[in-house]
């Protein structure tokens, strides 16, 4: 930070909240895939196949428990690692991911904000910024109280 920036904010995700459809979504296809990779290794393993496919078996099995089970426990521990902070000229994400990183946008910028503000208090600043032909290159979301 410059010297003549003050921090008007700090907050941090709220630890129970989340995208529902995120997790719902996430839930349901890793229990799909989880599913079928079982499905796919009692097929193999009880008839007589080739090797391979009881390798790929094994792999996609594993890579199934980790869409659907693993992610949520790191979403969720990533979420309580977050903190963010709004100063007069920038906004800073502190985040965990392999290490800590501290990222900063300039305010002027970013797009205006979006203010969602709910019945319980509880609101989110939306800040999208997308380059042309491009998909959305930065998305942040700062639940507030």
């Amino acid at each position: 930070m410059k010297e003549e920036e003050t921090v008007l904010w700090t907050g941090q995700p709220e630890k129970n909240k989340s995208n529902k459809t995120h997790i719902f979504l996430l839930v349901f296809s890793g229990l799909l895939s989880l599913i079928f990779a079982l499905i796919w290794n009692i097929v193999v393993w009880t008839n007589n196949t080739p090797t391979f496919f009881k390798i790929f078996g094994i792999i996609f099995l594993l890579a199934s428990a980790f869409g659907g089970i693993i992610h949520l426990i790191l979403h969720r521990y990533r979420r309580s690692k977050t903190y963010y902070a709004i100063s007069t000229e920038r906004i800073y994400v502190e985040y965990l991911f392999f290490g800590k990183h501290i990222k900063s946008y300039r305010i002027k910028s970013l797009p205006e904000p979006i203010l969602k503000k709910y019945s319980n208090d509880v609101g989110t600043i939306l800040i999208n910024y997308e380059k042309p032909f491009s998909f959305k290159l930065f998305t942040l979301a700062i639940e507030y109280h």
